[in-house]
């Protein structure tokens, strides 16, 4: 399968960014803790690396659901094992019966439809009594600070924004922060600023053969203001996060 920015292969395409595996795989691992001995569901799970660390790391079943039958064959053929399976399952009308799972994970997905609420009202529904689901989506606000676009993404969420979202169904919400956004020098701010004039500006484009691809990745990396550590952390009070991961109780 090729990589084409919607779906994370997790070392599948050479063309894929490191850093965007990191950050998943960073997710995945912080749910470990939670859903050890559970039933888990893990929707949009992709070609199914993360429904598998899962599985290994103490679960005790794990369906994989993704609503894409290519991927679900990709992700048997790869991952199926006993206590692990894969399904098609279109997460706004999944095909298991009320209180099946006793988590659900979902991570990148509800930026990716366009009714998020009918989403988070399936989970709930899938999900015992006391159930938890937990879910990462970006952060509209760090993203606009960014100026970070995904042709993919329908709508992105704030903090306060997620919250409501969640909390029709869900009690005991705990949002957690990933990739922080750092503090840019004077210096960065002004390479930032040129740089995306640069960008916008079309008539400029030939000027791009001035700069190679690892210079321009280079001076990326210079202003996007992002830490290092791909790891899910609590947030930190006056932090901007690029990612918001939230842990939430079925009421």
């Amino acid at each position: 399968m090729e990589y084409t920015g919607e779906r994370v292969l997790a070392g599948g395409d050479d063309n894929e960014p490191r850093e965007i595996v990191a950050e998943h795989l960073a997710r995945y691992r912080f749910v470990i803790p939670f859903i050890k001995d559970k039933k888990v569901l893990d929707i949009a799970c992709g070609t199914g690396y993360g429904s598998e660390l899962m599985a290994a790391g103490g679960a005790k079943i794990v369906v994989g659901g993704d609503i894409d039958g290519e991927t679900i064959k990709l992700a048997r053929a790869n991952y199926q094992k006993e206590n692990l399976s894969f399904e098609k399952v279109n997460a706004m009308a999944m095909p298991f019966g009320d209180g099946s799972f006793e988590a659900v994970v979902s991570f990148e997905t509800i930026e990716h439809l366009d009714k998020a609420e009918k989403f988070v009202n399936e989970a709930a529904r899938v999900l015992a009594p006391g159930g938890r689901l937990i879910l990462s989506t970006p952060n509209r606000k760090a993203t606009k600070q960014l100026a970070v676009k995904n042709l993919f993404h329908l709508k992105e969420f704030d903090q306060a924004e997620l919250l409501a979202l969640l909390g029709a169904q869900f009690k005991e919400i705990k949002i957690y922060g990933q990739r922080p956004i750092r503090s840019l020098t004077l210096k960065q701010k002004l390479i930032k600023k040129s740089y995306l004039l640069y960008a916008k500006i079309k008539y400029l484009e030939f000027l791009k053969r001035w700069f190679s691809k690892n210079l321009r990745q280079s001076i990326g990396k210079e202003i996007d203001g992002l830490g290092e550590d791909s790891e899910v952390e609590e947030m930190m009070p006056g932090k901007e996060y690029l990612y918001l991961v939230a842990m939430a109780r079925k009421k």
